[in-house]
């Protein structure tokens, strides 16, 4: 049954990883052709000075994002606040493997560990009473532009709220909130709870289409689909672009990293039944696994630059040319290798 789990969760990596491919490069190839119409299309103007003659075209702006409101929950209240996040975090055991073993770990953590799912029923951990959550306020405004609590909840609170006020059943310890009787030595279930907020007069920066009530939202482009942009700190349009690219540069390696490594897995835990035979074989079980890692290795890369060079071929036929050759190439080199 163990083997017929591991022949199924291959298949279903190994082709879940040619969708992933896919889309990255699609989506990649996207946001590149949104890039260029931005820098090609986008207006600058200043957020103090809206001009209606740039009513339902698209602008790039920044300022400082202002608002009169006070967010707060039942521990802390922040007068003159974008953005209120609420970090909660638990000491609770953490289950782990090492060296092929399980292994259990104390840890804060504000993911709730679920311990109905350990392997090891011994070990306990106390349900969060209290989550992390994340406040926005409903209203504020960029110059002349209003926003939306949408993007509002975009701006990152990076500065730490530290205006703590005694509560009952809590310490405060480095401007945290703190559940349980020693922190040096927390137990199992003790509680820490800490606040990051954006004050009024955040910088912002924004790139979407200007509206008559003075709003920015995203333009919806026939081919392109919603194109919007916005980042904290002020930014010119090129610089606010120069960043989208990059962000996209390392987000589209990543994924094409990520694809390759689950078609591995994939093709690895679909021939684990054969490997669990010949590993029956000490010495010959060694061998197999280390030979097929390498040609799997190989075989999923070569695999995985077809798959991104048919994905761009429609975007970027020059590119999508020279990953076919590089590919191409490989398969030649592996061929004539092993054939001697």
């Amino acid at each position: 049954m163990k083997n017929f789990g591991s022949l199924v969760i291959g298949i279903i990596l190994f082709f879940g990883a040619f969708c992933l491919l896919w889309w990255n490069e699609g989506n990649s190839a996207k946001k590149i052709n949104i890039a260029n119409y931005t820098n090609k299309n986008a207006i600058e103007v200043n957020s103090n000075n809206i001009q209606r003659d740039n009513d339902n075209k698209l602008i790039a702006t920044n300022g400082s994002a202002q608002t009169s409101s006070t967010l707060s929950d039942e521990f802390v209240n922040s007068p003159n606040t974008l953005v209120l996040e609420r970090t909660v975090k638990m000491y609770q055991w953490i289950e782990d493997s090492e060296d092929g073993k399980t292994v259990y770990k104390k840890e804060w953590s504000d993911i709730e560990q679920n311990s109905d799912d350990f392997e090891d029923k011994s070990h306990r951990n106390p349900k969060f009473t209290i989550v992390s959550k994340e406040y926005a306020a409903s209203n504020a405004t960029l110059g002349q532009y209003n926003l939306s609590e949408k993007q509002i909840g975009l701006i990152t609170p990076q500065k730490e709220f530290s205006n703590l006020t005694e509560k009952t059943g809590y310490k405060i310890i480095d401007n945290q909130y703190y559940k349980g009787n020693n922190f040096e030595n927390p137990e199992i279930g003790d509680v820490l709870i800490s606040y990051n907020y954006a004050p009024s007069d955040s910088a912002v920066s924004i790139i979407g289409e200007q509206k008559s009530d003075n709003t920015i939202v995203s333009m919806i482009h026939k081919k392109l689909g919603a194109i919007y942009i916005q980042y904290d700190g002020k930014m010119t349009k090129d610089e606010m672009l120069e960043k989208y690219r990059n962000d996209n540069k390392i987000l589209t390696m990543f994924l094409r990293f990520l694809g390759w490594f689950l078609m591995f897995i994939g093709l690895k835990l679909f021939f684990e039944p054969l490997m669990s035979i010949l590993n029956f074989i000490p010495i010959l079980g060694k061998l197999a696994d280390t030979a097929t890692t390498f040609i799997f290795a190989l075989i999923t890369f070569i695999l995985s630059l077809f798959t991104i060079s048919i994905a761009w071929f429609a975007y970027r036929p020059l590119l999508s040319l020279s990953l076919i050759a590089i590919g191409t190439l490989t398969a030649f080199f592996v061929k004539k290798k092993l054939n001697q």
